[in-house]
């Protein structure tokens, strides 16, 4: 029997100090979990770079950086990449600073020094975090004696793609992971929700890809590709169009000039006032 394909959490560290970077990187290697670091930064900046490359799942950063803090970054990630799971890592004096970050949707802090323990049973919470779609999956095979729903099926499908969008996915990897045929969980996920997966996973990239747009509009288009899934920006922006009627720079354009205009009106409308 072969053995199901192991999911591999992408995570990126974030510290200024190059011996706690390297001793922290060099624990995540000795547990030996699913997480793997993919790259290291030293400021908030450089993560940025990082991530805008390879979209990771995981950020652990440091809060006292140069150039752009933890909390700055931590704030950005929340607005530009709502999936990557962040935790803070902080010195003792720090930890009540660090808390404003719970606005910011951080999952947890660990203080430094940054014991085995420590980070094994934060690991463990954030697999069970991450693996939820994974885990459904999991579920759905686990269960294949009795007569599984293709409403079930459905839901596991639409609850993997919504948290892997942003990688390159196909319907193969799902369906080799569920045992089912591709042909199958199509026609199952179609039944229950009248379009195909590919087709909702396009609906998700797009509607991040516009929240990006308004939200980001200094970030180039191809960032903005990539960030939602697509490596080619010719074929983001043909995606996008076919979507939205518009191409990305259009739609951008589009939302600059209406809120051009509605702060032109607020300002008519002062002058009348006065």
């Amino acid at each position: 029997m072969t053995e199901p394909m192991t999911i591999k959490y992408r995570t990126i560290i974030v510290e200024d100090e190059a011996l706690i970077r390297r001793n922290v990187s060099r624990k995540f290697k000795e547990l030996g979990t699913r997480f793997e670091v993919i790259g290291e930064a030293r400021n908030g900046q450089e993560a940025l770079q990082l991530i805008e490359h390879s979209v990771p799942d995981l950020v652990v950063t440091d809060i006292q950086m140069p150039v752009m803090n933890g909390l700055e970054l931590a704030k950005y990630l929340y607005f530009a990449y709502p999936h990557v799971k962040i935790v803070i890592l902080s010195g003792y004096h720090e930890f009540e600073y660090a808390r404003q970050a719970i606005s910011y949707k951080v999952e947890d802090y660990l203080l430094k020094p940054l014991s085995e323990e420590q980070l094994r049973t934060l690991l463990d919470a954030m697999e069970l975090k991450l693996g939820s779609a994974v885990d459904s999956l999991a579920h759905v095979s686990a269960v294949l004696d009795e007569q599984v729903k293709p409403e079930d099926i459905a839901e596991a499908v639409k609850l993997y793609l919504k948290q892997n969008y942003m990688h390159e996915i196909t319907l193969q990897d799902m369906a080799g992971q569920m045992h089912f045929s591709v042909d199958y969980l199509g026609k199952c996920f179609k039944k229950v929700t009248g379009e195909t997966p590919l087709k909702y996973m396009t609906g998700l990239r797009i509607n991040e890809a516009k929240r990006m747009l308004v939200t980001h509009e200094n970030m180039d288009i191809k960032t903005i590709g990539g960030a939602v899934g697509y490596s080619d920006s010719h074929y983001f922006s043909r995606i996008f169009k076919n979507k939205t009627g518009m191409y990305p720079s259009e739609y951008r354009l589009q939302l600059q000039e209406r809120k051009k205009a509605l702060s032109m009106d607020d300002e008519h409308h002062h002058v009348d006032l006065s």
